[in-house]
């Protein structure tokens, strides 16, 4: 049965009447399309999982320390970041996998083990075509920790001195282009620091954020010093870890990294957990900060693009 026309209604009434139900039906539509798309990004699953474990380290001050119940450092900042992101827009629960030791991060992602690593770890191009990375969020170079009265200001002066570096990093293969220092391993950072403190070795050498961190976590029982400029190796560039196989998320997490980085969050939370590099560096920003570029060139990819 059709309906009876509306013949009591002023024509112009009728017509606004009309375009306001458009207008309405219109809306409507556009909700429920915004709704399907948002519902296909955030169906609470990002990596294949509901729940993604992240690995992180937790005996590094500066970086990734727990110590007295409490997680410090700038790689807990960007976990933090991430874990909100994660849980708030993408939909899926976030638990931290700590204490994964540096040999450790690749076979823990192969293995699913861990679904992230955020382990101050270092992008090269060998682990580039075992795991993805995305990143990198942080860039610094290989240093060296010395006793203050030590003397080791230059490279003539770590002639015949034990230099202490750790297994599954890249310190190791950098310092063994110095043929002139004796090397000596040892477990983790941890250490190799104490090495240093007993006297059992005269420098602990890996990257200068990690040495910065533990010269200020222990600077009130003895008298460390990260030698100014005295540098080996190439530029390290810390990226989140993750396994082969995602790249839609691998991409949509890159893009988040990115925005992170150029943030003032990246920057708040490298002055709070390394404030003695702070001070000591007055460019700390151009040295430790990348570029989009850089993150483009380095993260979702088998090796670096140029």
């Amino acid at each position: 049965m059709r309906p009876t026309p509306d013949t009591k209604t002023p024509e112009p009434v009728r017509r606004a009447r009309r375009r306001r139900q458009t207008a309405a039906a219109v809306a409507t539509a556009l909700v429920l399309v915004a709704a399907g798309c948002g519902s296909q990004q955030s169906d609470g699953r990002f990596l294949g999982t509901g729940e993604v474990d992240v690995a992180t380290h937790k005996d590094l001050p500066g970086m990734s320390l727990f110590e007295n119940y409490t997680y410090s450092g700038f790689d807990n900042a960007l976990f933090l970041d991430l874990e909100a992101w994660l849980e708030n827009e993408e939909g899926v629960q976030v638990t931290r996998n700590a204490d994964v030791s540096s040999a450790a991060r690749i076979a823990k992602l192969q293995s699913g083990d861990a679904d992230l690593v955020i382990a101050s770890f270092s992008i090269t191009p060998d682990r580039m075509r075992e795991i993805d990375f995305v990143g990198p969020y942080l860039t610094t170079s290989q240093g060296f920790l010395v006793r203050t009265e030590s003397g080791i200001r230059s490279h003539a002066d770590l002639t015949g001195k034990r230099v202490c570096t750790w297994d599954g990093t890249t310190s190791r293969v950098a310092l063994s282009e110095l043929k002139n220092v004796v090397s000596v391993g040892a477990t983790d950072a941890a250490a190799c620091v104490q090495k240093l403190r007993d006297g059992h070795t005269d420098a602990v050498s890996t990257d200068q954020t990690l040495l910065y961190g533990f010269a200020q976590h222990h600077a009130r029982t003895d008298d460390l010093l990260v030698v100014p400029d005295l540098t080996v190796g190439a530029p390290q560039h810390y990226g989140i870890g993750l396994a082969k196989g995602h790249p839609e998320d691998c991409r949509r997490l890159a893009e988040w990294l990115k925005n992170y980085v150029g943030g003032r969050e990246w920057q708040g939370n490298f002055r709070e957990a390394l404030p003695l590099l702070v001070e000591e560096q007055p460019d700390w920003i151009s040295r430790h900060k990348p570029e989009d570029d850089l993150i483009d060139a380095h993260s979702c990819v088998d090796r670096p693009k140029t």
